[in-house]
């Protein structure tokens, strides 16, 4: 069925003040908020009520019953969001966006991007104007951000776009085949490409920008309890009492680990107390490591929600920070709609720069998202839209709000963003690190 403002070919068009922007790559009227769908969060067809995808339901018991009876949560978190064809990241259906369960930055408005191309241009005079630049996003979706930033520096640093390679790197086949063909419509697919990310790990290191926006959230879990006796870990098991998943502790899978958590904790002067509960991902950890080895000459580039350890383990965050997205709702029960619900916990910033440190990257700093933007000029753009005559209230309205959502201090202005670099310059301070944050 055509939706409105589609075409006959199956892309949306709209304008966004600047040229027709092909919207089945980004729906830019929401931030990374609960969606605002009725049928994003319909139980399935387990029989068993809000259970979520029977696929993915009986995959996981089934490794329940193999494991003897229960899992880690970091295991079952990994099938919920990845299991092969089904789990809620790589299944056909699209998810982020309008009309999905929850949306992001470059989805809010595409003068994210834009500031963003800024910061591309940064990264590539640092760099000394490589003849081939090339940016490496991952979990790039079906390319939204890309667009922003591409056809920003398309207009505005054309002499940097013709150096820019684009790779986007993404687990789900689908989003891979929309995006591309969103980029052939346009023009852009000479110089995109979109790839798995198994393909991305055996390619050479690049002379660019590793970008990551609101991917380490997405990480599966580890979820630890602070017991008297030593830190327990949280399992999963099946219960047909609960007719549903439940939550079991245990002593921790690996020991060692949870051991040393608890040392590099104490170091960096968290405080823990009988029940507090953390979550860590060392899956996330793991993966920017590779990114910044991945990077032979430049620099990379992380935003996402979350805080440097001392402040993400403390206060409230110690009662768990994991949340469940599903349609227009947001929860902490991660065993209802498995399958098809978005499951995220805050980041850990100072893990993220210890396993860059440890691939040879040095930090080049740390922000937040509102003093990020403000450093790289996001209010130019609404300034030149307000003064152009073309435009009409509703549409400069809308960028006002979107501008305000981006670099608000208590909400998305807050995201973290870490910078760190290879073979590459740390100072003078790159053009998104000039302004100051409020503290964390």
């Amino acid at each position: 069925m055509m939706g409105r403002g589609e075409s006959g070919d199956g892309v949306n068009r709209r304008d966004n003040g600047g040229g027709a922007v092909p919207t089945a790559i980004r729906d830019d009227d929401h931030p990374r908020t609960p969606g605002t769908t009725d049928d994003a969060g319909s139980p399935g067809t387990t029989g068993e009520p809000d259970l979520g995808n029977p696929e993915v339901v009986a995959a996981i018991r089934a490794e329940i019953d193999r494991a003897g009876g229960r899992i880690p949560f970091e295991r079952f978190m990994q099938m919920a969001l990845y299991l092969p064809g089904a789990g809620y990241y790589v299944g056909e259906r699209r998810r982020p966006g309008r009309g999905g369960d929850f949306l992001t930055a470059p989805e809010l408005h595409p003068m994210f991007g834009f500031a963003l191309a800024r910061q591309v241009a940064d990264c590539w005079e640092r760099l000394g104007h490589p003849d081939t630049f090339t940016v490496r996003e991952y979990g790039a979706g079906v390319g939204g951000l890309a667009y922003d930033i591409l056809a920003s520096l398309h207009v505005e640093r054309p002499e940097v776009a013709a150096a820019v390679r684009y790779r986007l790197v993404e687990a789900n086949p689908f989003r891979r085949e929309q995006a591309m063909a969103a980029m052939r419509e346009v023009g852009l697919a000479g110089q995109v490409e979109a790839i798995d990310p198994a393909e991305e790990a055996a390619a050479p290191p690049i002379t660019g920008l590793a970008l990551a926006n609101e991917v380490a959230d997405a990480f599966p879990v580890r979820r630890l309890v602070v017991r008297g006796d030593g830190p327990r870990e949280a399992f999963v098991a099946w219960s047909d009492a609960a007719r549903g998943f439940v939550e079991v502790e245990g002593a921790p899978a690996d020991a060692g680990y949870a051991a040393s958590l608890q040392a590099a904790l104490a170091a960096d002067g968290v405080t823990l107390a009988e029940g507090d509960r953390l979550e860590v991902s060392p899956a996330a950890a793991d993966w920017f490591g590779a990114a910044c080895r991945g990077v032979g000459r430049g620099y990379a580039l992380v935003i996402d929600y979350g805080y440097p350890a001392p402040t993400l383990f403390s206060g409230h965050r110690l009662g768990g920070t994991l949340r469940a997205y599903s349609g227009h709702t947001v929860s902490d029960d991660p065993f209802r709609l498995v399958g098809e619900q978005d499951l995220t916990a805050h980041v850990d910033f100072t893990a993220l720069e210890q396993a860059g440190r440890a691939a040879g990257a040095e930090t080049v700093g740390l922000t937040t998202q509102g003093a990020f933007l403000a450093s790289l000029g996001l209010g130019d753009w609404l300034l030149r839209l307000q003064a152009d005559p073309a435009t009409d209230p509703a549409t400069y309205y809308q960028a006002q709000s979107a501008v305000f959502r981006l670099i608000d201090p208590g909400g998305m202005g807050r995201f973290g963003v870490l910078m760190m670099a290879r073979d590459a310059p740390v100072s003078p301070p790159p053009m998104g690190f000039t302004e100051s944050p409020p503290p964390f």
